[in-house]
């Protein structure tokens, strides 16, 4: 699986890079048959409730046209990663998730009026 990481500065420090190449290769190797392709953005950002943040945006592009998209901010860029990483192995489970079968009309008796008089 390959990686597109952008960003601004930090998206060229080779420590943040190495982890976000990390974290890619074992999401792809828990994931192996779906064929994702990857795209990481890293960029600082000043709120003015909490301060200077680093925010790390994922997204997941599937073959059959769907996306996952995650978006994590926190203090430190480390954490930032891990935990979009983390989230985004959420939102992968769920949308694989085999849905539940559906009833059959038989398996379920039709509706019956109980009690009214005409």
């Amino acid at each position: 699986m390959s990686i597109r990481i952008s960003g601004d500065l930090l998206a060229l420090d080779a420590s943040i890079r190495s982890i976000i190449e990390q974290q890619a290769q074992r999401l792809a190797a828990r994931f192996p048959e779906r064929g994702l392709r990857t795209e990481a953005k890293i960029l600082e950002e000043f709120d003015p409730v909490r301060g200077h943040r680093i925010r790390c945006e994922l997204k997941l592009d599937f073959p059959g046209g769907r996306q996952v998209v995650v978006r994590e901010a926190r203090r430190e860029a480390t954490e930032a990663v891990l935990a979009a990483f983390a989230a985004v192995k959420v939102q992968v489970r769920r949308l694989i998730r085999p849905t539940l079968p559906q009833t059959s009309e038989e398996a379920t008796p039709p509706l019956q009026a109980v009690g009214i008089r005409h």
